[in-house]
């Protein structure tokens, strides 16, 4: 093991960026191509498993994009992001991976990811992936 590493988690969350999450995201054709507006889902329904503990986190995720194309279709998107209840992931990881999957998906022209645990211990966790670089 890494001597840096003293939680021993070295490799466990090596398979997330390949992971594939069922059910995907499906999408719907948006009729205002060129028109630029920014649309915004969020829940506070999200949770997946601590890798630790294997007890559940929760979480506040706001996803908001610039459509090029595709649309999100929303009820495929509740049972994507409801998927990841019974998988265990850091929540560092957790923004990450469903930023990649909507942004394979849907090919926004902007995305923004932010996804904030609940606290533990006092403490607040915010992560923000952002990108306007997507085409």
């Amino acid at each position: 093991m890494d001597e840096r590493d003293t939680s021993g988690y070295e490799g466990k969350q090596d398979h997330i960026p390949y992971m594939k999450i069922e059910p995907e995201i499906n999408t719907v054709r948006y009729v205002y191509r060129g028109k630029d507006e920014v649309v915004r889902y969020y829940t506070d329904e999200l949770t997946a498993l601590c890798p630790k503990t294997g007890l559940p986190d929760f979480y506040h995720l706001e996803i908001e994009y610039i459509p090029d194309e595709l649309l999100i279709e929303l009820k495929s998107l509740k049972l994507y992001l409801t998927a990841y209840r019974n998988i265990g992931i850091f929540y560092e990881h957790l923004a990450m991976k469903i930023f990649q999957d909507i942004k394979e998906k849907v090919s926004p022209k902007w995305l923004k990811i932010t996804l904030r645990a609940a606290k533990r211990g006092g403490i607040g966790a915010e992560v923000v992936v952002e990108s306007d670089n997507l085409k």
